[in-house]
């Protein structure tokens, strides 16, 4: 296989420099105006043809291999080790070859098919799932391997497990029926009468201790189907943003999110009402998204979610998928074209390249060259790409085509490597049908054109992209507690909040799908500030505005920088500083000073803080037990209503800086981060 992109990019540099050719290169490339002429420019180079050669590969299918895996995982299941069996009857899934191609429809179709290693993976992780408790998935399993054309023979085998899962899950009905398919699949058994018989028996037991369960079931306890159902689930319910306060502009926020542009922050997003502490913002999903390769088996390749019982590509065994349908959106949309040469992106070691890539793929060429005129006009960047409605929608591939990319500002060197990149990926699509709409003798007009998508989303990216991450916790251990990259996505709405060292909002992922919340009061005309990895806590203003400057472009002059808030450790937590409710000046207190009397240091007017004081020892006090139950993990929603009212009272009359103002953020940032992506620690 083909090495990595930095690997690739380095031959070819260095080839140039021993032909000492580097420098000629990079001025005549430095002359192309436009990404069409980059990409048109790299690829006619004789030494970027020679380590750029990619060929097909096999799909990874294998009968033999996911036979092999399904008989070591029934040596863990004997042992009772059932987590060990799971993680290799899911390899026998992946591994195992699919020759009915219409088998993954929706679940209500029933289609007949003899996929026999796949059908018995199916029920013998079915099994694996039943010993863990996992009710839910067990029954999915088993519907997967009936479909799968599991042995007629067996079938009593699943519904009598399927019985007992109904049973678990307190649906009798189901239950009923299921024992009484399994009495009714015994006569097709290859048992011996004796043992047939003594079946017979049981499910028919079986089968009455379910009707009068059913009929003394406490209906208060009684699950319903959404919770029976619940398969690769490992956060809250997605919140929703209600449709009366749904932005009429733009799709994925609320009412109370407007745009501003400014000529010191260019676009950016800003408050068109009050809005509090804990309110949400915005509710996005990614137009793409993709997982880094180590997590392409724990988590869902399509929208992210972890798995832990994944549903295999039709035709490849390198990305797993969450649920039957996002495996088949995922194979409308791009992973058709993707699927077949998923390796050779993934050796890039590109998580960006690899994003853009997806991109252009869900686009389409068809869709590209239909608006290939609207995409070519001079001034798209400084348009926003709104829909022919007038809607900035996330999933308008033009809303992310108009994000600002930098390309004026990176070098040619940057963008050469960046073009290399380009080409590689368009050696991928050549082995795919992507470009068999092409006219013919237009093959290389489409390439360039194509790349040119190509090479402004990864250049667009590295500024825009956003993480998408998972939560590992442990209720009542704080310390090891930690986040997790997944992957990334590209999100039109959040790419248009600006940077601060100090947010009002914070982002959380369900699955791949963003939400962002207020983690402090904005006021009706402030811009809403989302943080790109520097907090002013945790880094000095130097290294912040140097971790920011090669990424992003700009030097960070927010209010964190000017008044160089201090590091957490430096943030004093004796005695507040009040803020006046008139000019929000700073009114200092101390021991000696009579609260009634006390006088803003701004506007000189007289404040009466006895009030103020008196309430804010009482809202301490409810923080501090709050406070107390997130570090445990217990009560975490009684605890978030009190964290909320507390911060909002802090940012309404504490000035900055206050360590308590930090540290309620903080824990409003856990509840919110184990309510989204987050997996318990054992």
């Amino acid at each position: 296989m083909t090495a990595d992109m930095e690997a690739i990019q380095k031959a070819i540099r260095e080839e140039f420099q021993k032909k000492h050719e580097f420098v000629k290169t990079m001025e005549e490339f430095s002359k192309m105006k436009t990404n069409e002429e980059r990409v048109k420019f790299v690829l006619s180079l004789p030494v970027v043809q020679k380590h750029i050669h990619l060929e097909d590969y096999d799909n990874g299918k294998n009968s033999e291999e996911s036979c092999h895996l399904r008989t070591e995982g029934n040596q863990y299941f004997i042992k009772k080790n059932y987590s060990k069996s799971l993680k290799l009857y899911t390899a026998s899934v992946l591994k195992a070859p699919v020759t009915n191609m219409n088998c993954f429809d929706k679940m209500e179709t029933k289609t007949e098919t003899k996929d026999l290693e796949l059908a018995n993976a199916y029920a013998n992780r079915s099994a694996a799932m039943f010993h863990l408790k996992d009710y839910a998935a067990c029954l999915w399993n088993a519907e997967l391997a009936f479909r799968f054309g599991y042995p007629t023979e067996n079938h009593y085998k699943l519904h009598d497990r399927q019985g007992k899962c109904h049973r678990q899950l307190q649906d009798f009905i189901k239950a009923k029926q299921s024992f009484q398919s399994a009495l009714k699949s015994l006569e097709f058994s290859t048992l011996d009468e004796k043992k047939r018989q003594n079946l017979c028996k049981d499910m028919q037991r079986l089968i009455e201790e379910v009707k009068i369960e059913g009929r003394n079931l406490d209906l208060e306890n009684h699950m319903d189907e959404e919770q029976r159902q619940v398969v690769n689930h490992f956060h809250s319910d997605l919140p929703q943003i209600d449709k009366s306060s749904q932005n009429s502009v733009f799709l994925s926020a609320s009412s109370t999110v407007s745009l501003r542009e400014s000529t010191e922050m260019g676009r950016g997003l800003m408050a068109s009402t009050d809005i509090k502490v804990g309110d949400i913002v915005a509710v996005e999903k990614p137009y793409a998204s993709v997982n880094l390769p180590e997590r392409e088996q724990e988590y869902c390749s399509h929208c992210s979610k972890r798995i832990n019982a994944p549903v295999p590509c039709q035709q490849c065994s390198d990305v797993a998928f969450c649920s039957l349908q996002c495996q088949e959106e995922a194979w409308t949309e791009y992973h058709r074209i993707e699927c077949k040469i998923i390796r050779h992106v993934q050796n890039m070691k590109s998580k960006l390249g690899h994003l853009a890539f997806r991109m252009v793929l869900k686009a389409g060429f068809p869709f590209l060259f239909k608006e290939r005129s609207n995409f070519c006009k001079d001034d798209v960047s400084e348009s926003i790409g709104y829909n022919g409605d007038g809607c900035y929608d996330s999933e308008n591939y033009h809303a992310l085509y108009t994000l600002v990319n930098h390309g004026d500002k990176r070098t040619p060197e940057d963008l050469f490597n960046k073009a290399v990149q380009t080409v590689y990926l368009l050696r991928c699509l050549e082995l795919t049908p992507f470009f068999k709409d092409c006219q013919k003798g237009q093959e290389m007009d489409a390439k360039c054109y194509i790349g040119s998508h190509i090479l402004r989303q990864i250049q667009m990216l590295p500024c825009n992209a956003h993480e998408i991450s998972e939560i590992l916790w442990k209720p009542g251990d704080p310390t090891v507690t930690n986040s997790i990259e997944i992957g990334s996505g590209a999100y039109a709405l959040l790419s248009l909040i600006n940077h601060s060292c100090d947010p009002s909002v914070v982002r959380h992922n369900y699955g791949n799908i963003c939400v962002v919340r207020a983690i402090k009061p904005i006021k009706k005309g402030e811009e809403i500030l989302d943080n790109y990895g520097a907090l002013y806590p945790l880094t000095i203003r130097e290294e912040r505005r140097a971790k920011l400057r090669p990424q992003y472009f700009f030097d960070c002059n927010c209010d964190a920088c000017q008044l160089e808030l201090p590091l957490y450790f430096d943030i004093p937590d004796d005695v507040p500083v009040f803020k006046c409710k008139d000019c929000s000046g700073p009114i200092f207190i101390s021991q000696d000073k009579d609260l009634a009397e006390a006088e803003c240091s701004s506007c000189h007017e007289k404040k009466d803080l006895n009030q103020t004081v008196m309430k804010l020892q009482e809202s301490t006090n409810g923080y501090h037990v709050a406070l107390e139950q997130v570090l445990a993990g217990v009560d975490m929603q009684a605890a978030l209503e009190v964290l909320l009212k507390h911060l909002e009272f802090l940012t309404v009359h504490i000035s900055l800086p206050w360590r308590d103002i930090n540290n309620c953020q903080e824990a409003i940032k856990q509840c919110f981060a184990t309510q989204a992506n987050s997996y318990i620690l054992p």
